[in-house]
């Protein structure tokens, strides 16, 4: 299957289980989802009620968090973030993290270091709806500087995608944006941040909005899981229509 395909395919599926926020979820431990729940959301319009298109509860999707450093006074031009089949056993690791140019990446998630999420990248392939970008410290216009989507298949075929961060003119905060973009994961996909600049900190969060799992296969469920309202308050509830 060409990246092109593979993309496309991914694109479909999410946009049928996350654009509205809902999602058919796989039963957990082999069992079924009975009657109907729902998963109250607090935001700034008040609490909701979020049900899937069958009546059941749509698993919140949670983030895949990683922080980026720039120790030095430099900026580190077009450095990429992820491509676990590239940097998985990489010498720049130490304790999980990465450090490449100057630059280190790890893992905002206490229990999982950065080197773990790339493993689990190249074996559980995922399809991000939301990318949010926050600024920890540092230069604030780091968060709008353009990436490029880079993955490819084994036969060589490559897919080029340049994201473009655009913080919400009706916002208050300048140090966060949230790009509203899907793409799929996998080991080959890379990130490459045009520049990272000098003696910046910030973290790029990816909510998932559907994962493939073939270990829950060997429990009788769906190896297919898509994911519900990650929960941020003022994100529309369109925010993968039209993409």
């Amino acid at each position: 299957m060409s990246v092109r395909n593979y993309i496309n395919n991914a694109r479909n599926f999410a946009n049928e289980k996350y654009a509205s926020w809902t999602g058919s979820p796989a039963p957990q431990n082999g069992g079924q989802y009975r009657n109907i729940t729902a998963n109250s959301e607090q935001g700034i319009a008040g609490t909701r009620m979020v049900l899937s298109a069958n009546g059941t509860q749509a698993p919140q999707s949670q983030p895949y968090i990683i922080t980026i450093s720039n120790a030095s006074a430099t900026a580190v031009s077009n450095f990429d973030v992820l491509g676990a089949y590239t940097y998985l056993n990489s010498s720049g690791f130490s304790s999980g993290s990465l450090t490449i140019s100057g630059v280190t990446i790890s893992s905002a998630i206490s229990n999982v270091n950065y080197q773990q999420f790339l493993y689990q990248s190249m074996n559980q392939p995922f399809s991000t709806g939301l990318t949010y970008i926050e600024s920890i410290s540092g230069a604030s216009s780091q968060i709008t500087q353009v990436f490029t989507l880079n993955t490819q298949d084994a036969n060589g075929n490559q897919l080029l995608r340049t994201i473009v961060p655009v913080i919400d003119p009706y916002q208050q905060q300048s140090g966060i944006v949230a790009v509203k973009q899907l793409y799929s994961i996998d080991g080959f996909t890379k990130l490459t941040f045009n520049q990272i600049q000098a003696s910046v900190v910030f973290r790029v969060h990816f909510y998932p909005a559907s994962n493939i799992n073939l270990a829950a296969g060997l429990q009788g469920s769906s190896v297919a899981q898509s994911y519900g309202n990650p929960n941020i308050s003022g994100v529309p509830t369109n925010l993968i229509s039209g993409q």
